[in-house]
Protein backbone atom coordinates (compact mmCIF):
# COMPACT_ATOMS: atom_id res chain seq x y z
CA UNK A 1 0.00 0.00 0.00
CA UNK A 2 1.71 3.17 -0.84
CA UNK A 3 1.48 6.22 1.49
CA UNK A 4 1.02 9.70 0.44
CA UNK A 5 3.30 12.19 1.65
CA UNK A 6 1.89 15.15 3.68
CA UNK A 7 1.36 18.23 2.26
CA UNK A 8 -0.13 21.82 3.50
CA UNK A 9 -1.28 25.23 2.46
CA UNK A 10 -1.26 28.70 3.73
CA UNK A 11 -3.95 30.50 3.59
CA UNK A 12 -4.70 34.35 4.68
CA UNK A 13 -4.81 34.27 8.76
CA UNK A 14 -5.13 30.45 8.87
CA UNK A 15 -3.15 27.14 8.29
CA UNK A 16 -4.75 24.25 6.57
CA UNK A 17 -2.90 21.34 6.57
CA UNK A 18 -3.89 18.14 4.86
CA UNK A 19 -2.26 14.79 6.41
CA UNK A 20 -2.41 10.95 5.13
CA UNK A 21 -2.57 9.16 7.96
CA UNK A 22 -1.93 6.17 6.27
CA UNK A 23 -5.04 6.10 3.57
CA UNK A 24 -4.64 5.44 -0.19
CA UNK A 25 -4.12 8.36 -2.18
CA UNK A 26 -7.64 8.51 -3.90
CA UNK A 27 -9.09 8.53 -0.98
CA UNK A 28 -6.58 10.89 1.13
CA UNK A 29 -6.97 13.60 -1.35
CA UNK A 30 -10.52 13.94 -0.84
CA UNK A 31 -11.40 16.27 2.54
CA UNK A 32 -14.31 14.98 4.33
CA UNK A 33 -15.71 17.65 6.25
CA UNK A 34 -18.41 16.32 9.45
CA UNK A 35 -21.87 16.61 8.29
CA UNK A 36 -25.13 16.21 10.36
CA UNK A 37 -22.78 14.77 12.83
CA UNK A 38 -23.92 13.50 16.28
CA UNK A 39 -22.74 15.70 18.69
CA UNK A 40 -21.07 14.03 22.12
CA UNK A 41 -20.95 15.66 25.79
CA UNK A 42 -17.88 13.66 26.43
CA UNK A 43 -14.15 13.67 25.44
CA UNK A 44 -12.60 11.56 22.93
CA UNK A 45 -11.18 8.59 23.34
CA UNK A 46 -7.46 9.49 22.44
CA UNK A 47 -4.24 7.63 22.79
CA UNK A 48 -2.02 8.66 23.75
CA UNK A 49 -4.46 10.84 26.41
CA UNK A 50 -2.84 14.41 25.73
CA UNK A 51 -6.72 16.12 26.86
CA UNK A 52 -5.90 18.98 29.38
CA UNK A 53 -2.29 18.42 29.53
CA UNK A 54 0.17 21.44 29.29
CA UNK A 55 2.84 21.21 27.07
CA UNK A 56 6.29 23.04 26.10
CA UNK A 57 5.85 25.86 23.34
CA UNK A 58 8.83 23.93 21.96
CA UNK A 59 7.15 20.10 22.15
CA UNK A 60 7.08 17.89 18.79
CA UNK A 61 3.60 17.94 18.00
CA UNK A 62 0.92 15.56 20.18
CA UNK A 63 0.37 12.91 17.41
CA UNK A 64 -2.29 10.42 18.30
CA UNK A 65 -4.92 8.05 17.01
CA UNK A 66 -8.81 7.37 18.29
CA UNK A 67 -10.03 4.13 19.56
CA UNK A 68 -11.36 2.56 17.00
CA UNK A 69 -10.61 2.89 12.83
CA UNK A 70 -12.86 5.49 11.18
CA UNK A 71 -13.53 5.79 7.71
CA UNK A 72 -12.21 9.08 7.57
CA UNK A 73 -11.38 12.01 10.80
CA UNK A 74 -11.15 15.99 10.71
CA UNK A 75 -9.37 17.68 13.52
CA UNK A 76 -9.56 21.24 13.74
CA UNK A 77 -7.37 23.11 15.91
CA UNK A 78 -7.75 26.63 16.45
CA UNK A 79 -6.82 29.35 19.12
CA UNK A 80 -8.77 30.60 21.95
CA UNK A 81 -10.17 34.00 19.64
CA UNK A 82 -10.11 31.07 16.79
CA UNK A 83 -8.18 33.61 14.72
CA UNK A 84 -5.12 30.87 13.61
CA UNK A 85 -6.79 27.55 12.70
CA UNK A 86 -4.93 24.08 11.47
CA UNK A 87 -7.35 21.40 9.85
CA UNK A 88 -6.32 17.94 9.41
CA UNK A 89 -7.62 15.04 7.75
CA UNK A 90 -7.37 11.29 7.79
CA UNK A 91 -8.69 8.23 9.13
CA UNK A 92 -8.11 7.00 12.74
CA UNK A 93 -4.98 8.19 13.35
CA UNK A 94 -3.91 11.99 13.04
CA UNK A 95 -0.48 13.20 12.34
CA UNK A 96 -0.07 17.24 12.61
CA UNK A 97 2.61 19.14 10.24
CA UNK A 98 5.55 19.80 12.09
CA UNK A 99 5.90 23.48 11.14
CA UNK A 100 2.18 24.39 11.05
CA UNK A 101 2.40 22.59 14.52
CA UNK A 102 5.37 24.69 15.86
CA UNK A 103 3.92 27.96 14.32
CA UNK A 104 0.72 27.60 15.98
CA UNK A 105 2.64 26.92 19.58
CA UNK A 106 4.27 29.79 19.04
CA UNK A 107 1.96 32.01 18.47
CA UNK A 108 -0.19 30.24 21.25
CA UNK A 109 2.55 30.34 24.47
CA UNK A 110 0.96 31.56 27.81
CA UNK A 111 -2.53 30.07 26.57
CA UNK A 112 -4.41 27.10 25.33
CA UNK A 113 -4.89 25.35 21.72
CA UNK A 114 -8.78 23.88 21.37
CA UNK A 115 -8.95 20.54 19.55
CA UNK A 116 -12.11 19.42 18.01
CA UNK A 117 -12.36 15.75 16.95
CA UNK A 118 -14.72 14.46 14.49
CA UNK A 119 -14.90 10.91 13.15
CA UNK A 120 -16.68 8.97 10.63
CA UNK A 121 -18.40 5.23 10.72
CA UNK A 122 -20.82 3.42 8.42
CA UNK A 123 -21.98 6.94 7.19
CA UNK A 124 -22.12 9.05 10.43
CA UNK A 125 -20.24 11.15 11.73
CA UNK A 126 -19.54 11.68 15.08
CA UNK A 127 -18.09 14.83 17.44
CA UNK A 128 -16.81 14.90 20.45
CA UNK A 129 -16.55 17.88 23.02
CA UNK A 130 -13.59 19.73 22.24
CA UNK A 131 -10.52 19.65 24.34
CA UNK A 132 -7.36 22.37 25.51
CA UNK A 133 -3.84 21.57 25.77
CA UNK A 134 -2.38 24.55 27.34
CA UNK A 135 1.12 25.70 25.70
CA UNK A 136 3.61 27.06 28.20
CA UNK A 137 6.03 29.80 27.73
CA UNK A 138 8.50 27.57 29.93
CA UNK A 139 10.23 25.64 27.07
CA UNK A 140 11.95 22.52 27.87
CA UNK A 141 15.70 21.39 27.42
CA UNK A 142 14.98 20.11 23.46
CA UNK A 143 17.00 16.71 23.92
CA UNK A 144 16.16 13.59 26.11
CA UNK A 145 18.94 10.63 26.58
CA UNK A 146 17.53 7.27 27.93
CA UNK A 147 18.71 4.00 27.65
CA UNK A 148 16.28 1.20 25.97
CA UNK A 149 16.58 -1.94 27.32
CA UNK A 150 14.25 -4.90 27.38
CA UNK A 151 12.40 -5.51 30.34
CA UNK A 152 13.72 -8.33 31.66
CA UNK A 153 15.80 -9.59 34.49
CA UNK A 154 17.59 -12.39 33.69
CA UNK A 155 20.08 -10.81 31.53
CA UNK A 156 20.91 -8.30 29.09
CA UNK A 157 21.34 -8.24 25.20
CA UNK A 158 20.66 -5.57 23.05
CA UNK A 159 21.18 -2.54 24.82
CA UNK A 160 21.67 1.22 24.07
CA UNK A 161 22.07 4.91 24.84
CA UNK A 162 19.96 6.63 22.73
CA UNK A 163 19.10 10.91 22.01
CA UNK A 164 15.61 12.28 21.09
CA UNK A 165 15.32 15.36 20.14
CA UNK A 166 12.35 16.66 21.82
CA UNK A 167 11.46 19.21 19.20
CA UNK A 168 11.09 17.04 16.78
CA UNK A 169 11.33 12.97 16.17
CA UNK A 170 14.94 12.34 15.03
CA UNK A 171 16.30 9.79 17.60
CA UNK A 172 19.88 8.95 17.43
CA UNK A 173 22.30 6.53 19.21
CA UNK A 174 25.40 7.47 21.31
CA UNK A 175 26.53 4.07 21.54
CA UNK A 176 24.66 0.56 21.12
CA UNK A 177 26.13 -2.52 22.94
CA UNK A 178 26.40 -4.08 19.63
CA UNK A 179 29.77 -2.14 19.17
CA UNK A 180 31.36 -3.13 21.82
CA UNK A 181 30.28 -6.94 22.22
CA UNK A 182 27.13 -6.99 23.27
CA UNK A 183 27.94 -5.65 26.82
CA UNK A 184 26.07 -4.05 29.71
CA UNK A 185 25.99 -0.11 28.97
CA UNK A 186 24.01 1.78 31.74
CA UNK A 187 24.10 4.29 34.34
CA UNK A 188 24.67 7.77 32.10
CA UNK A 189 24.48 11.04 33.77
CA UNK A 190 25.81 14.70 32.74
CA UNK A 191 26.74 17.58 34.38
CA UNK A 192 23.99 20.06 34.54
CA UNK A 193 22.50 18.47 31.59
CA UNK A 194 25.30 19.70 29.49
CA UNK A 195 25.75 17.78 26.72
CA UNK A 196 29.34 17.88 26.36
CA UNK A 197 29.74 16.75 30.07
CA UNK A 198 28.40 13.08 30.21
CA UNK A 199 29.55 9.89 32.00
CA UNK A 200 28.28 6.42 31.52
CA UNK A 201 29.45 2.81 32.96
CA UNK A 202 30.09 -0.31 31.03
CA UNK A 203 29.91 -3.85 32.63
CA UNK A 204 31.90 -7.01 31.60
CA UNK A 205 33.11 -7.10 28.02
CA UNK A 206 35.53 -3.96 27.44
CA UNK A 207 34.26 -2.72 31.58
CA UNK A 208 35.04 0.80 32.17
CA UNK A 209 33.68 4.33 33.58
CA UNK A 210 33.53 6.63 30.55
CA UNK A 211 33.78 10.13 30.70
CA UNK A 212 32.84 12.34 27.39
CA UNK A 213 34.12 15.70 27.83
CA UNK A 214 34.25 18.18 24.58
CA UNK A 215 34.06 15.49 22.72
CA UNK A 216 37.33 13.69 24.40
CA UNK A 217 36.33 10.13 25.17
CA UNK A 218 37.98 8.92 29.00
CA UNK A 219 37.98 5.19 30.07
CA UNK A 220 38.70 4.48 33.77
CA UNK A 221 38.89 1.63 35.89
CA UNK A 222 37.23 3.07 39.20
CA UNK A 223 37.87 -0.69 41.36
CA UNK A 224 40.50 0.21 44.13
CA UNK A 225 41.29 -2.09 47.54
CA UNK A 226 39.27 0.57 49.66
CA UNK A 227 35.54 0.28 47.61
CA UNK A 228 33.61 -2.44 47.24
CA UNK A 229 33.01 -2.49 43.60
CA UNK A 230 33.51 0.01 40.27
CA UNK A 231 31.24 2.89 40.38
CA UNK A 232 27.86 2.39 40.57
CA UNK A 233 24.97 5.25 40.43
CA UNK A 234 26.23 8.55 39.60
CA UNK A 235 25.67 12.08 40.04
CA UNK A 236 27.58 15.50 38.79
CA UNK A 237 28.74 17.94 41.11
CA UNK A 238 27.68 21.47 39.00
CA UNK A 239 31.25 22.63 39.18
CA UNK A 240 32.05 19.79 36.70
CA UNK A 241 35.29 18.74 38.72
CA UNK A 242 33.39 16.12 41.16
CA UNK A 243 30.81 12.82 40.39
CA UNK A 244 29.54 11.80 43.37
CA UNK A 245 28.94 8.09 43.20
CA UNK A 246 28.07 4.79 45.17
CA UNK A 247 29.97 1.55 45.13
CA UNK A 248 27.75 -1.61 45.40
CA UNK A 249 27.36 -4.92 45.48
CA UNK A 250 24.45 -6.04 43.88
CA UNK A 251 22.01 -8.98 44.15
CA UNK A 252 18.94 -10.27 43.27
CA UNK A 253 16.21 -12.85 43.65
CA UNK A 254 13.08 -13.93 42.57
CA UNK A 255 9.48 -13.68 44.42
CA UNK A 256 7.26 -17.21 43.93
CA UNK A 257 3.97 -15.18 44.78
CA UNK A 258 1.53 -13.71 42.06
CA UNK A 259 2.46 -9.90 41.45
CA UNK A 260 5.71 -10.12 42.34
CA UNK A 261 8.30 -10.62 39.90
CA UNK A 262 11.63 -9.89 42.13
CA UNK A 263 13.90 -8.02 43.95
CA UNK A 264 17.24 -5.99 43.62
CA UNK A 265 18.91 -5.22 46.95
CA UNK A 266 22.80 -4.53 47.76
CA UNK A 267 24.69 -6.77 50.41
CA UNK A 268 27.02 -3.43 51.39
CA UNK A 269 26.85 -0.34 49.96
CA UNK A 270 29.11 3.06 50.17
CA UNK A 271 28.52 6.64 48.99
CA UNK A 272 32.33 8.33 47.37
CA UNK A 273 33.34 11.52 45.27
CA UNK A 274 35.22 10.79 42.58
CA UNK A 275 37.64 14.26 41.59
CA UNK A 276 37.65 14.35 37.95
CA UNK A 277 41.03 16.54 37.91
CA UNK A 278 43.20 14.44 40.20
CA UNK A 279 41.46 11.20 39.30
CA UNK A 280 41.15 10.16 42.62
CA UNK A 281 38.03 8.24 44.85
CA UNK A 282 37.22 10.28 48.13
CA UNK A 283 35.13 9.27 51.28
CA UNK A 284 34.65 9.71 54.48
CA UNK A 285 33.96 7.58 57.18
CA UNK A 286 30.42 8.99 57.34
CA UNK A 287 29.90 7.54 53.92
CA UNK A 288 31.42 4.32 54.14
CA UNK A 289 30.16 1.72 57.18
CA UNK A 290 29.82 -1.39 58.06
CA UNK A 291 26.48 -1.33 60.02
CA UNK A 292 24.70 1.32 57.01
CA UNK A 293 23.90 1.24 53.45
CA UNK A 294 24.23 4.38 51.73
CA UNK A 295 23.82 4.85 47.83
CA UNK A 296 21.96 7.25 45.36
CA UNK A 297 24.16 10.10 46.13
CA UNK A 298 23.23 13.30 44.47
CA UNK A 299 24.40 16.96 45.09
CA UNK A 300 22.88 20.48 45.82
CA UNK A 301 22.52 23.08 43.14
CA UNK A 302 24.66 25.28 44.80
CA UNK A 303 27.45 22.30 45.02
CA UNK A 304 27.63 22.99 49.03
CA UNK A 305 25.85 19.52 50.23
CA UNK A 306 25.89 15.76 49.29
CA UNK A 307 22.59 13.87 49.43
CA UNK A 308 22.03 9.96 49.42
CA UNK A 309 20.03 7.57 50.97
CA UNK A 310 21.03 5.41 54.04
CA UNK A 311 19.26 2.23 55.65
CA UNK A 312 20.27 0.38 58.62
CA UNK A 313 22.11 -2.73 57.73
CA UNK A 314 19.91 -6.34 57.88
CA UNK A 315 20.58 -9.66 57.10
CA UNK A 316 19.67 -9.84 53.28
CA UNK A 317 17.91 -11.36 51.88
CA UNK A 318 16.08 -12.88 54.67
CA UNK A 319 14.83 -8.94 56.00
CA UNK A 320 14.51 -7.20 52.50
CA UNK A 321 10.90 -6.13 53.12
CA UNK A 322 12.41 -4.52 56.28
CA UNK A 323 15.02 -2.60 54.45
CA UNK A 324 14.03 1.37 55.00
CA UNK A 325 16.23 3.67 53.04
CA UNK A 326 16.34 7.38 55.03
CA UNK A 327 17.19 10.80 52.90
CA UNK A 328 20.12 12.48 54.77
CA UNK A 329 23.02 15.06 53.45
CA UNK A 330 26.64 15.82 54.85
CA UNK A 331 28.41 19.27 53.90
CA UNK A 332 30.56 18.73 51.33
CA UNK A 333 33.28 22.02 50.30
CA UNK A 334 34.44 22.23 46.48
CA UNK A 335 37.32 24.20 47.33
CA UNK A 336 38.98 21.79 48.97
CA UNK A 337 37.14 18.14 47.83
CA UNK A 338 36.22 17.10 51.42
CA UNK A 339 32.92 15.79 53.28
CA UNK A 340 31.81 16.56 56.31
CA UNK A 341 31.12 14.14 59.20
CA UNK A 342 27.92 15.87 60.18
CA UNK A 343 25.08 13.25 58.71
CA UNK A 344 21.45 15.20 58.69
CA UNK A 345 18.65 13.32 58.15
CA UNK A 346 15.61 15.12 55.89
CA UNK A 347 13.41 12.30 55.77
CA UNK A 348 13.12 9.17 58.43
CA UNK A 349 12.46 6.29 57.18
CA UNK A 350 9.38 4.93 59.24
CA UNK A 351 7.33 2.97 57.05
CA UNK A 352 8.67 4.42 53.88
CA UNK A 353 11.95 3.81 52.16
CA UNK A 354 13.72 7.00 49.95
CA UNK A 355 15.32 6.61 46.90
CA UNK A 356 16.89 8.82 44.03
CA UNK A 357 17.27 12.53 46.00
CA UNK A 358 16.98 15.14 42.76
CA UNK A 359 17.68 19.05 43.49
CA UNK A 360 15.63 21.27 41.12
CA UNK A 361 18.35 23.33 39.02
CA UNK A 362 17.36 26.33 40.84
CA UNK A 363 17.47 24.80 44.41
CA UNK A 364 13.90 25.25 45.01
CA UNK A 365 13.12 21.76 45.09
CA UNK A 366 13.83 18.13 46.30
CA UNK A 367 11.95 15.26 44.10
CA UNK A 368 12.27 11.65 45.18
CA UNK A 369 10.73 7.97 44.94
CA UNK A 370 8.84 6.58 48.04
CA UNK A 371 8.30 2.63 48.05
CA UNK A 372 7.54 0.76 50.88
CA UNK A 373 10.95 -1.06 51.15
CA UNK A 374 13.98 -1.09 49.56
CA UNK A 375 16.01 0.99 47.40
CA UNK A 376 15.18 0.20 43.45
CA UNK A 377 11.58 1.25 43.20
CA UNK A 378 11.37 -0.10 39.56
CA UNK A 379 10.51 -3.25 40.82
CA UNK A 380 7.56 -2.28 43.07
CA UNK A 381 3.90 -1.04 42.10
CA UNK A 382 3.64 0.97 45.05
CA UNK A 383 6.56 3.26 44.18
CA UNK A 384 5.56 7.27 43.82
CA UNK A 385 7.34 10.32 43.31
CA UNK A 386 7.45 12.58 46.25
CA UNK A 387 8.61 16.95 46.30
CA UNK A 388 9.87 18.60 48.89
CA UNK A 389 9.25 22.24 48.71
CA UNK A 390 12.93 23.66 50.28
CA UNK A 391 11.99 26.81 50.83
CA UNK A 392 8.84 26.22 52.87
CA UNK A 393 10.04 22.51 54.32
CA UNK A 394 6.60 21.24 53.01
CA UNK A 395 5.56 18.53 51.03
CA UNK A 396 4.06 19.52 47.25
CA UNK A 397 1.17 17.93 46.03
CA UNK A 398 1.92 15.67 43.33
CA UNK A 399 -1.64 13.26 42.94
CA UNK A 400 -1.64 13.59 38.94
CA UNK A 401 1.87 12.32 38.63
CA UNK A 402 1.52 8.87 40.37
CA UNK A 403 -0.72 6.88 38.96
CA UNK A 404 -1.94 2.90 40.11
CA UNK A 405 1.52 1.50 38.48
CA UNK A 406 5.20 2.34 39.45
CA UNK A 407 6.76 5.73 39.01
CA UNK A 408 10.46 5.52 39.78
CA UNK A 409 13.45 7.66 37.82
CA UNK A 410 13.00 11.46 37.17
CA UNK A 411 14.76 14.02 36.20
CA UNK A 412 14.66 18.08 35.70
CA UNK A 413 14.71 20.51 32.69
CA UNK A 414 17.80 23.13 33.25
CA UNK A 415 14.97 26.19 33.70
CA UNK A 416 13.09 23.75 36.68
CA UNK A 417 9.95 24.40 35.12
CA UNK A 418 9.96 21.03 33.55
CA UNK A 419 10.69 17.06 34.32
CA UNK A 420 10.40 13.65 32.96
CA UNK A 421 9.22 10.64 34.91
CA UNK A 422 9.15 6.96 34.52
CA UNK A 423 6.01 5.47 34.79
CA UNK A 424 4.23 1.99 34.35
CA UNK A 425 0.98 3.37 34.24
CA UNK A 426 0.35 2.00 30.33
CA UNK A 427 0.45 -1.83 31.26
CA UNK A 428 2.69 -2.54 34.23
CA UNK A 429 5.60 -3.81 32.61
CA UNK A 430 7.11 -1.26 30.01
CA UNK A 431 8.79 1.75 31.20
CA UNK A 432 8.18 4.73 29.68
CA UNK A 433 8.85 8.67 29.80
CA UNK A 434 6.07 10.96 30.88
CA UNK A 435 6.69 15.01 31.03
CA UNK A 436 5.45 17.31 33.27
CA UNK A 437 4.95 21.16 34.19
CA UNK A 438 5.93 22.19 37.77
CA UNK A 439 5.14 26.04 38.69
CA UNK A 440 7.32 28.31 40.82
CA UNK A 441 5.16 27.56 43.83
CA UNK A 442 5.36 23.70 43.27
CA UNK A 443 2.08 22.89 41.33
CA UNK A 444 2.61 20.43 38.95
CA UNK A 445 0.01 19.60 35.86
CA UNK A 446 -1.30 16.01 34.22
CA UNK A 447 1.77 13.57 32.97
CA UNK A 448 1.71 13.36 29.50
CA UNK A 449 3.37 10.76 27.24
CA UNK A 450 6.33 11.40 25.12
CA UNK A 451 4.74 11.95 21.51
CA UNK A 452 6.14 10.06 18.99
CA UNK A 453 5.45 10.42 15.07
CA UNK A 454 3.63 7.11 15.01
CA UNK A 455 1.11 7.21 17.62
CA UNK A 456 1.56 3.20 17.44
CA UNK A 457 5.33 3.47 18.26
CA UNK A 458 4.59 2.24 22.12
CA UNK A 459 2.35 -0.59 21.15
CA UNK A 460 4.73 -2.45 19.10
CA UNK A 461 8.45 -1.06 21.09
CA UNK A 462 9.35 -4.23 23.21
CA UNK A 463 12.07 -1.85 24.95
CA UNK A 464 11.55 -0.07 28.33
CA UNK A 465 12.92 3.83 28.57
CA UNK A 466 15.34 3.51 31.15
CA UNK A 467 17.24 6.66 32.92
CA UNK A 468 15.77 9.43 31.09
CA UNK A 469 17.42 12.72 30.99
CA UNK A 470 16.80 15.95 30.26
CA UNK A 471 19.44 17.50 28.30
CA UNK A 472 19.94 20.97 26.59
CA UNK A 473 21.37 20.02 23.63
CA UNK A 474 22.83 17.34 21.48
CA UNK A 475 25.31 14.88 22.45
CA UNK A 476 28.01 15.50 19.74
CA UNK A 477 29.74 12.09 20.18
CA UNK A 478 30.13 9.50 17.35
CA UNK A 479 29.76 5.82 18.57
CA UNK A 480 32.78 4.50 16.97
CA UNK A 481 34.57 6.66 19.03
CA UNK A 482 33.40 5.21 22.07
CA UNK A 483 33.90 1.77 20.19
CA UNK A 484 37.14 2.31 19.50
CA UNK A 485 38.01 4.01 23.18
CA UNK A 486 36.33 0.81 24.37
CA UNK A 487 37.97 -1.84 22.57
CA UNK A 488 41.82 -0.26 21.95
CA UNK A 489 42.15 1.53 25.71
CA UNK A 490 43.21 -0.06 28.76
CA UNK A 491 41.57 1.95 30.87
CA UNK A 492 43.26 4.68 33.35
CA UNK A 493 43.13 3.25 37.46
CA UNK A 494 42.22 6.22 39.67
CA UNK A 495 43.05 6.12 43.08
CA UNK A 496 41.87 6.15 46.45
CA UNK A 497 41.76 9.12 49.08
Amino acid sequence: MKRMKTRHVILAGSVVVVLSAGLLIGSSLQKSYPENAVTESRYPDLYPDYTGVSVPSNMAPLNFKLDAVYDKSYVKVTNRDQSRQMECFGSHKVQFDMADWHNLLQACAGDSLWIEVSARSKQQWTTWKKFAIYVSKDTIDPYMVYRLIEPGYEKWHIVGIYQRNLETFHEKPVIENKLTGYNCVNCHSFCNGNPDRMMFHMRADNGGTYIVSDGEIEKLKTKTDQTVSNLTYPYWHPSGRYIASSVNTIRQFFHAVPGKKMEVFDAESDVVVYDVSQKEILSKSSLITKDAYETFPSFSADGKWLYFCSAPALKMPEKYNQLRYSLCRVPFDAANGTIGSQVDTLVHADSISVSFPRMSPDGNFMMYTETAYGQFPIWHKDAEIRMIDLRSGRQTEMGQVNSEDTESYHSWSSNSRWFVVSSRRENGVYTLPYLVHVDEDGTTSKPFLLPQLDPDHYNFLLYSYNIPELVKGEVDVNPYDIQHAATTDQGIQVKFR
